[in-house]
């Protein structure tokens, strides 16, 4: 009889281990619905879909485009560009920071029949490696330059501290840039990391080119974006849709200003 007793207080003890067990597994699971609820509402999950889809209508289908989102650059700001691609024909593509962006560009480039190229600024060696790799893969190598270069230390008139900025020779971007995106390089340590895309390569943009800024939702950015109206004060400015915040910035004219 006292067998039966231990070995019955032996399965209860077992039962109630398990159950516990399960009633933790099941707080820890509501636990990550409840946050990738919140992330949802934050960041919805949706629009980048609707714009992926997008993406892909305006390629018709034939672009096998890298991943996008978190670290890369999101499809909505991409959308932005491709429809600018689409409409615009530029000759000449910079952008600062290379990656994702780079492949779906060229992939434009080549399905809109636009004999434009572009010129993709990197420090991280890695990540040029990565896109030389997808520019080979999909025979994209010659609508492409890849300027792989260091981060040094630079000044600027108007900024206190220096900044780390890529170390371009004279001559390695052209003039007459008619697109411009700026979404490198990392911001992490140093809130102005993006600010010398201003006082270098403004000079270097033609008369109808447009800028696109990637995570303009964050102040740093919108700040820089001021300091360059500073610098060219007949830029214009307006914000698009997307989820880290994108601004497109383009020179006004004076047609434009006259029927303003």
């Amino acid at each position: 009889m006292m067998a039966i007793l231990i070995v019955l207080c032996a399965l209860n003890l077992a039962l109630l281990a398990a159950v516990f067990v399960t009633l933790r597994r099941m707080r820890r699971r509501i636990g990550k619905i409840r946050q990738f609820q919140r992330r949802q509402r934050r960041h919805p999950l949706w629009p980048q879909i609707e714009s992926l889809i997008g993406l892909y209508r305006l390629l018709d289908g034939k672009a096998d485009l890298p991943k996008l989102r978190h670290q890369a650059v999101a499809p909505d700001l991409l959308l932005h560009v491709v429809r600018h691609i689409q409409e615009h024909a530029p000759r000449r593509i910079v952008e600062c920071g290379s990656g994702s962006s780079t492949i779906a560009m060229a992939q434009a480039l080549r399905a809109f029949g636009i004999d434009g190229h572009i010129y993709a600024i990197e420090n991280y060696e890695p990540s040029a490696a990565a896109v030389r790799d997808q520019l080979r893969r999909h025979d994209l190598e010659r609508f492409v330059t890849l300027v792989f270069v260091p981060l040094v230390e630079k000044r600027y008139d108007g900024v206190d501290a220096a900044i780390d900025w890529y170390d371009l020779r004279t001559g390695a971007i052209p003039d007459g840039v008619d697109l411009l995106l700026v979404d490198g390089p990392i911001a992490i340590v140093h809130a102005n990391a993006r600010y010398p895309a201003g006082p270098e390569l403004l000079p270097k943009l033609s008369r109808t080119a447009h800028i696109f800024v990637d995570d303009a939702n964050r102040s740093g950015e919108r700040k820089m974006v001021e300091r360059w109206r500073k610098l060219a004060p007949d830029l214009s400015v307006r914000e698009l849709p997307a989820e880290k915040g994108c601004l497109e910035l383009y020179f006004r004219t004076e047609s434009l200003d006259a029927s303003a």
